[in-house]
């Protein structure tokens, strides 16, 4: 390949901050970002479970550092963008990804729930994005805002509201970060997933195959994989890669988006 085009492709000299990136969708955007040749920060409240993903990055070959972060915490995530900086001088991408969904149906939904899960699905997007606004700015052409959205916000389903509610509000947010970085040359822009195999899916999998009476999760996944065009689920490289795109410098001129990665299943909802 043409030394130009790998050059669009290429994230060298470049720090991210992945939150949630322990495990899941997030660990697979981390493994990807550093792949292109980021330095890799991942931000998880599991500590043992993101020093486990920072090393097996490191192990690779990548470059990976572990920072427990809970991203209800104001002090937390001031801490770990100051860590970022300490640690590497800058910072280029951020891509927040951290979420939670207890289900509950709205009517038996606690207040505290409610709060809980926005707390962390949205609250912490906003301070997380305020707190390394200075750096991504500073950044410019090379400054990125990726966030990890759902196909929920196109199609609701029962127990899921407070979840939904966070992700719309997230695409909105992002869509407002667009406008104040574009002069800075920074991009902001939304990925959303459609179905996941991940372990934090296995829950909302297995409610499911026990409302139609069969504890095994696998005819569920294989019946619901014929709904998605391309015929399978996804898996989190796929997510990882597609963020891994928008980091680039080949989508820097993407900006204010919200872009399914679901293998077409948006289509047949």
């Amino acid at each position: 390949m043409h030394d130009k085009a790998l050059a669009l492709f290429d994230l060298k000299d470049r720090v991210a901050i992945v939150t949630g990136g322990a495990k899941g969708i997030g660990r697979g955007i981390a493994e990807n970002l550093a792949l292109a040749g980021a330095r890799v920060v991942v931000a998880d409240r599991d500590a043992a479970e993101n020093v486990a993903c920072a090393q097996s990055i490191t192990d690779a070959g990548g470059r990976a550092q572990a920072i427990t972060c809970n991203m209800s915490s104001e002090s937390d995530i001031a801490a770990l963008v100051e860590s970022t900086l300490a640690a590497f001088g800058q910072l280029d991408i951020v891509v927040n990804n951290a979420a939670i969904y207890p289900m509950s149906p709205i009517a038996d939904m606690t207040t505290e729930l409610w709060d809980e899960v926005l707390g962390i699905n949205l609250r912490g997007v906003f301070l997380l994005t305020r707190a390394a606004m200075r750096s991504l700015k500073q950044a410019g052409e090379n400054g990125r805002l990726i966030n990890i959205s759902s196909i929920d916000t196109w199609k609701s389903y029962v127990g899921m509201g407070h979840y939904d509610a966070s992700k719309g509000g997230m695409e909105a947010f992002t869509r407002s970060c667009a406008l104040e970085l574009a002069e800075f040359g920074v991009t902001a822009n939304v990925i959303a997933p459609g179905a996941v195999k991940t372990p934090g899916s296995e829950t909302v999998r297995g409610n499911l195959a026990r409302e139609r009476g069969d504890p095994n999760t696998d005819a569920v996944d294989a019946e619901f994989a014929t709904r998605i065009p391309l015929g399978a689920w996804a898996n989190a490289d796929d997510i990882g890669q597609a963020t891994m795109l928008l980091a680039t410098p080949a989508a820097h001129y993407i900006t204010g988006q919200t872009i399914y990665v679901d293998g077409g299943l948006k289509l047949t909802m």
